[in-house]
């Protein structure tokens, strides 16, 4: 049973031929045998257009595609209590799971988000809102809850979620967008300038969540994390049973290019991560 893992392909971002990547994503997933295609976020800037390519990928592989949202899928074409919703499609993971039949694996997803915790600057929530506001993208994203009030829910979630997995003896794949420990996240340079190094501290508040990490590592039979919305190259994070993976795709422009590989689809493939399970 192979179970492939990718997240933030950014499509739109990247100006790639959506059609054609469809049919090479497609005609790879199918070459390949792979059982269960689960992807971690951000695929387009808008939550209907991702749905609608899975939709697409769906009707041309015999994989089983389950997906979350990232912040970028949340900015547009989406509610908060939309979000919330698990019957919005049979694909959307988020705060649901699937079980591998014939296996004792459970696939759980969650979106997850930040809480500002891997920031040194955490203990100054005004001054992080304020920065947010002027420059980060998520500050166009409706929700009637504070940034910590939101990862609160995550939790309570997770807990419903990695409590019955327990119950009924599964071993679990967590899939979710937001960075859940901080051993995951960039090193900060050591030559870094005063200015940059609150730069450095404020995107490292949006990044993810500790308190999301420590509570996932709570849970034994927890054995792999799939998350994104942190690019670059990060190796797989081994703690305790549980390894911690990121396939993040990331961006190719003219004056920032997160990419390994020449192409779109050599970049994908090389991100992919395939693992099996039995």
């Amino acid at each position: 049973m192979k179970i492939a893992m990718s997240s933030d392909n950014h499509l739109d971002v990247n100006r790639v031929d959506i059609e054609l990547i469809c049919n090479q994503q497609a005609e790879f997933l199918n070459k390949n045998d792979i059982s269960y295609y689960l992807y971690a976020g951000d695929l387009f800037n808008n939550f209907s257009r991702t749905l609608s390519y899975f939709e697409k990928l769906s009707t041309k592989t015999d994989a089983r595609i389950k997906f979350i949202a990232g912040n970028h899928d949340m900015l547009n074409g989406i509610t908060f209590d939309e979000l919330q919703n698990p019957n919005i499609s049979s694909m959307y993971l988020h705060n649901k799971f699937i079980d591998i039949q014939h296996t004792d694996w459970r696939i759980i997803g969650n979106n997850g988000w930040y809480d500002y915790s891997f920031s040194k600057l955490n203990n100054d929530p005004l001054k992080i809102q304020q920065w947010k506001n002027a420059f980060w993208i998520d500050n166009t994203i409706i929700k009637p809850l504070n940034d910590f009030e939101y990862v609160d829910l995550v939790i309570k979630q997770l807990k419903l979620q990695l409590d019955a997995s327990i119950f009924v003896n599964k071993k679990v794949i967590l899939m979710t967008h937001f960075a859940p420990q901080s051993q995951t996240l960039w090193k900060k340079p050591n030559d870094l300038s005063p200015k940059f190094d609150t730069v450095f501290e404020m995107v490292n508040a949006f990044l993810g969540s500790q308190r999301t990490g420590d509570f996932i590592q709570e849970y034994k039979n927890v054995y792999y994390t799939l998350y994104g919305h942190v690019r670059g190259i990060h190796p797989p994070l081994i703690l305790s049973n549980n390894t911690y993976i990121n396939q993040a795709i990331g961006v190719k422009k003219r004056k920032r290019n997160e990419w390994q590989q020449a192409d779109f689809l050599a970049q994908w493939i090389y991100k992919l991560k395939i693992i099996d399970v039995n």
